[in-house]
């Protein structure tokens, strides 16, 4: 059975009919037919993978950007548990998307399913807040679900709706929404990007202009940086937006959620660049008390390291990061004795006319220890002008200590945000 919204799509109905639910969401995510997965036929695990790595050569337009995102999700829950899945059953999994939407990169509400554009919400405008490529209250890349024209967050099964985050508009621009699909995300993403890359990004500063998944997987591949920074600042907005496309259509969001690995031996599917750019993925033994950028949600996340806790030269400790390997080696243990060694090895420079400064200030330590901050990663210090740092000192850390203890508390995303505010007032630059 195929969705009621189908037989009032362009197309005709009799054409829909010779389909089911994943017949349909193989043609609309804009697989050839000649890879699709046999109606009726178990979906096997080998046969998951295929249809990933076919998803994954296939080109994403704007009409099959939602149902891509549906098909990624349904294939790596096959691939994740690692178990074949009767045919009747993927239909059955497949009827939350019928109630499901996503948002497109050129700021479309469409169709998990079918990709049929329903609106274009804050009239298409994508921002970068928090590291993540928002469009009003949606997230690029989610999925949401639509109870009449009212829409709500899901849980990572996307079964369980949460809070309400926006609704349709009164006027619905069904005729126009009707007409748009056919271009091309990859372009789509490239011109919301050309928004917040004011400048060639040289530097791991310069980072800070790409959602945060994409910055963390650029910095962490440091042979790839090498080749990123030298290249022009229209051919870094592409790759960047050709990163970011990937990272939604496969995994949902170009920003990761910052993981502090907490048990020795762990295990993790870690995502990582080529000197060319090519994405590969990789079972990693995780060393203790490093830090890994989730992307994805749930069992079928990804991660990207993004620090070390041992300086790789010393042994016993996987460079995590290639950050510091591109600034002139590796970082020692984020402590505070080692904080100004590091900065300037994040930062490839040691200004005599500076301070080391703490972007989360030592006095509030513990503070930040609770929301899953070390102040002493380097990445979270910058270089303050010695004789403006000493006038000023107090005065930042009173704003902190105003910030911290308001009631909810902030989160570990507010937090970092502050801290990039605080900065731009104060005249440091930040490195995260």
């Amino acid at each position: 059975m195929v969705p009621s919204d189908l037989s009032q799509d362009g197309g005709g109905g009799g054409f829909w009919a010779e389909r089911d639910d994943f017949q349909l969401l193989q043609q609309s995510a804009g697989l050839e037919e000649d890879s699709w997965h046999e109606a009726g036929e178990e979906l096997e695990t080998e046969d998951a993978q295929a249809l990933w790595e076919a998803l994954a050569r296939t080109g994403t337009t704007l009409q099959s950007f939602g149902p891509g995102r549906s098909l990624a999700f349904v294939l790596r829950q096959v691939r994740t548990q690692d178990e074949d899945v009767p045919y009747a059953e993927l239909l059955q999994r497949l009827r939350p998307f019928r109630f499901l939407v996503v948002m497109r990169p050129d700021g479309y509400l469409v169709s998990a399913l079918t990709g049929r554009p329903l609106q274009r919400m804050w009239k298409g405008r994508v921002e970068l807040r928090g590291g993540r490529l928002m469009v009003g209250t949606f997230e690029v890349g989610a999925f949401y679900r639509d109870k009449g024209g009212v829409f709500y967050t899901v849980d990572d099964s996307l079964s369980q709706p949460g809070a309400m985050v926006g609704e349709l508009g009164l006027e619905r621009d069904w005729f126009n929404a009707a007409l748009d699909g056919g271009g091309d995300a990859l372009g789509e993403m490239a011109q919301a990007l050309a928004h917040f890359v004011n400048d060639p990004i040289r530097s791991l500063e310069g980072l800070e202009q790409l959602p945060s998944a994409v910055a963390a997987l650029i910095a962490s591949s440091p042979d790839y940086f090498a080749r990123y920074s030298a290249l022009p600042v229209q051919e870094q907005i592409r790759e960047a937006a050709r990163l970011a496309t990937h990272l939604m259509m496969l995994y949902g969001s170009a920003a990761g959620t910052a993981t502090r690995i907490g048990t020795a031996g762990t295990k993790l599917p870690v995502l990582s660049l080529s000197a060319e750019g090519a994405l590969a993925i990789e079972q990693v033994a995780v060393p203790v008390g490093a830090t890994a950028a989730a992307v994805g949600t749930g069992a079928g996340a990804v991660y990207v390291l993004m620090e070390s806790t041992k300086d790789p030269g010393e042994g016993g400790g996987a460079q995590a990061s290639g950050t510091a390997k591109g600034a002139g080696g590796g970082f020692k243990p984020f402590v505070e004795g080692n904080f100004r060694e590091n900065l300037a090895r994040l930062t490839g420079r040691m200004p005599e006319d500076a301070h080391a400064h703490h972007v989360f200030p030592r006095a509030l330590e513990k503070n930040f220890k609770e929301a899953g901050i070390n102040i002493h990663d380097p990445r979270f210090g910058t270089w303050w002008e010695r004789s403006s740092h000493l006038k000023k000192a107090h005065d930042y850390t009173q704003r902190w200590r105003e910030f911290l203890f308001r009631r909810p508390p902030p989160s570990f995303e507010q937090i970092l945000q502050f801290g990039r505010e605080l900065a731009r007032e104060y005249g440091f630059q930040v490195n995260y």
